[in-house]
């Protein structure tokens, strides 16, 4: 199977690269350039294409309203419609993400659940869903997934524990200090991205109906306990200290999945702990401290 992955360049693109090896190939067409897609889509004609370019940070989309809708909702509109043109018998997977859902009120939250996105992000993953529901109800084989939080190694610093993890690295090296950090009260069903990669692919192979599939653990953990998770695992003493400026305008208290209809669909289970996949994190931090420095 040649699986066309979009968005292979950022963190879970990267880690489904591995995941799939040689069945995948890394799209390099602007979402927003529906001639280069189609273009990409003519060479390859892939079996499958797995659409993750996005925009992917919350907190910035705040900052960038405009570009997050236009990439995360005009680019699956390219997207889908460079497919109809010249592959149109390929399986589409589209990224979507457990923001969508706000502040839910069924804990965990089942795919049913009203979408109520409260951040632009969240607003422009939920037209981004539109456009594939539209797409699959006019012949395309489209299947929309719903990530909760994906961490593990290699996320950048604009995600918490990315930010967490590339912090303390550099405190090691600096004997202890102070790790500036955002909201810690909110409680998040966190995914080892490894796992998240390995679900894609079992989407893919079984074949699953169209639809939208949450992709969690259906267990949440508070932020703060996350945080004292991984400052136990340094080496140094750590002071902690909130800064304002790394507070979202809105937060969700509460964002964690209800995971059965992918696991009915796939058999899918996680398979890495917590404390398996922040300490993976941390090292990889590590790692790229030690190639900075």
């Amino acid at each position: 199977m040649s699986i066309l992955i979009t968005g292979a360049g950022g963190f879970v693109g990267g880690h489904l690269l591995a995941e799939l090896g040689s069945d995948a190939a890394a799209s390099s067409a602007d979402v927003l350039d529906g001639e280069a897609l189609a273009a990409e889509l003519r060479e390859l004609r892939p079996a499958a294409v797995i659409h993750l370019a996005a925009l992917s940070s919350v907190s910035a989309s705040w900052e960038g309203v405009a570009e997050v809708w236009r990439t995360n909702a005009l680019g699956t509109v390219q997207m889908l419609e460079a497919v109809r043109a010249e592959a149109p018998k390929a399986r589409v997977i589209v990224a979507s993400s457990g923001e969508v859902y706000g502040r839910a009120e069924t804990i965990p939250t089942p795919e049913d659940a009203p979408v109520a996105p409260i951040s632009p992000y969240a607003a422009s993953k939920a037209a981004a869903e539109l456009a594939a529901s539209q797409a699959a109800a006019t012949g395309l084989d489209v299947a929309v997934v719903r990530p909760f939080p994906q961490v593990g190694p290699g996320q950048d610093e604009r995600f918490a524990i990315g930010s967490w993890t590339r912090q303390i690295a550099r405190l090691e090296s600096d004997g202890g200090g102070t790790l500036l950090v955002g909201e810690l009260s909110g409680e998040r069903d966190l995914t080892d991205v490894r796992d998240g990669a390995r679900a894609y692919l079992l989407l893919l192979e079984a074949g699953a109906a169209r639809g939208a599939y949450n992709l969690s653990s259906g267990r949440g953990i508070r932020m703060g306990d996350v945080l004292d998770l991984l400052v136990g695992l340094s080496s140094v003493p750590i002071e902690v200290e909130q800064e304002q400026a790394r507070l979202r305008p809105v937060e969700i208290p509460v964002l964690v999945g209800d995971p059965s209809k992918l696991r009915a669909a796939t058999g899918w289970e996680p398979e890495f702990p917590l404390e398996q996949t922040l300490a993976d994190a941390l090292e990889a931090a590590r790692q790229i401290e030690v190639g900075v420095s």
